[in-house]
């Protein structure tokens, strides 16, 4: 009769060399995958904004080439259905979904006006549209004349620098950014400013020409003081390009 052979168990020994592989393979792939997954979601943020250019393209189309801006006087729709709310000019910077609210409402369009990861958690009687992810950037509320290195303009005539301006008057449409990621959730991480405020960080752009490519914020032509005393955005960069629309962020 043949003999029975008992089977082979694993050693301690070995046991805990296997459970060492499988562990520093985890630490290699964990770190590759969350990158992979970080680069995907930038793509998407990308993506979203240039839907969104396509949005400002159509309202620019109807508007005989003037980009949106608030009009004084005008209501605008709320998030609550029936309720309309006044908006301050500057603050269309980050408050400009509400511009779209006839045609492209918050509601239907939230995951366009997100980046990916981002959540807005509405409490209690919400009114005013939460904030998108992207800055429109100020250059386009206001006449180049606001941002002239040269300029002497009195606190009286402001008011007449605050409007909108139109596709012609951009003089460099591939070098000044129209909109951009200002909170890029998917790092999961807080995120790096200087000491104005500017990411360090590279982020999606829209240029005015409608192209998207990855820039930061803290490498762009620094940024002139709005005299605006409402002003959202006083001395970032690319919100205050010196010249305005007429000059150059990249």
């Amino acid at each position: 009769m043949p003999k029975c052979r008992r089977p082979r168990a694993f050693t301690l020994v070995e046991l805990l060399v296997v459970i060492g592989v499988i562990a520093l393979l985890i630490g290699i792939l964990v770190p590759a995958i969350g990158k992979t997954l970080d680069r995907s979601r930038e793509l998407a943020s990308a993506v979203n904004l240039r839907s969104i250019g396509q949005i400002f393209e159509i309202y620019t189309g109807n508007a005989r080439g003037m980009y949106p801006a608030p009009i004084p006087g005008r209501m605008y729709p709320s998030y609550i259905p029936d309720i309309a709310v006044s908006m301050a000019h500057w603050h269309a910077a980050t408050d400009w979904p509400g511009l779209f609210a006839d045609t492209h409402p918050w509601w239907e369009y939230e995951r366009l006006y997100l980046a990916p990861g981002a959540e807005r958690i509405l409490e209690g009687p919400v009114i005013t549209l939460p904030k998108p992810s992207f800055d429109y950037s100020s250059s386009f509320l206001g006449h180049p004349g606001l941002w002239a290195p040269d300029r002497d303009i009195d606190i009286d005539q402001i008011p007449r620098f605050e409007r909108s301006v139109t596709q012609s008057m951009v003089r460099y449409p591939a070098s000044k950014v129209l909109m951009w990621d200002i909170e890029m959730p998917y790092l999961r991480r807080p995120l790096e400013r200087d000491d104005r405020g500017n990411l360090r960080e590279r982020t999606p752009m829209l240029f005015a020409d409608q192209h998207v490519a990855n820039h930061i914020p803290a490498e762009a032509t620094q940024g002139i003081t709005n005299p605006a005393p409402t002003a959202a955005r006083l001395h970032e960069n690319i919100h205050n390009t010196p010249h305005g629309v007429h000059g150059r962020d990249y």
